[in-house]
């Protein structure tokens, strides 16, 4: 089993009842990728996986953005947690990486799948990256794009990069885009050849995507869920 490490969690939001972030701060330094994911908990016989949330930070703190899927006990307890609280940790461990881009990349978050894919994003911002960046986010209601107004704000900072959010439940608090958000992809986008695909979300999104994709030209080795 590899080490396990404890982490103190210096910063919590409550997105919305079901999302929260947390920011912890780990025993001594680690050193983690974008990417990455963790496995968190209590004591290290009841992990769970997830993922890193930020590209790594100055501060050295670990962040992660979490959904409250199943309402159990494990969970509960997790989202009663407070500042100052103590977790344990393993990893970090591997998930998707940073490729240095040769050609457009296109981002496709589907709920709290948005917390890797804005690691990366962070990770090709910080390497200057030159090449267009088209980070599509879709979520059930609009509350659940629950850092749409700094996305907003990243998109104003950096000319190459465009922001596409979409709901796929009926909101009366939402005058955007609407539908599946992958869908909304292969509305902008005839083709996907020649294009690199960082994607990740709820299971049966990432399937049907990485077939729709594929069938309009993104090449195998382009993808990356």
């Amino acid at each position: 089993m590899s080490q396990v490490h404890t982490l103190k969690i210096v910063h919590l939001e409550h997105y919305t009842a079901d999302i929260i972030r947390l920011l912890m701060r780990p025993d001594f330094p680690i050193l983690y990728a974008a990417g990455q994911y963790i496995m968190l908990g209590f004591d290290q016989h009841d992990l769970k996986p997830f993922s890193i949330a930020a590209a790594p930070r100055e501060d050295g703190l670990i962040e992660c953005h979490i959904r409250k899927h199943d309402d159990n006990p494990w969970m509960q307890r997790l989202f009663a947690v407070q500042v100052g609280d103590m977790l344990v940790m393993q990893g970090p461990k591997d998930q998707m990486q940073w490729h240095e881009p040769h050609q457009p990349v296109i981002f496709v978050a589907g709920g709290t799948g948005f917390a890797p894919l804005k690691a990366l994003l962070e990770e090709h911002l910080r390497h200057r990256t030159e090449v267009p960046l088209h980070f599509y986010w879709g979520a059930r209601q609009a509350k659940e794009l629950y850092m749409h107004q700094a996305m907003i704000d990243l998109e104003r900072q950096h000319p190459n990069l465009v922001y596409v959010p979409v709901v796929s439940e009926t909101d009366p608090d939402w005058q955007g885009l609407t539908g599946l958000v992958h869908h909304q992809v292969l509305k902008d986008y005839p083709s996907l050849a020649h294009k690199t695909v960082y994607l990740c979300g709820p299971w049966p999104m990432v399937q049907a995507a990485k077939a729709d994709f594929a069938a309009i030209g993104l090449a195998e080795g382009a993808c990356f869920a």
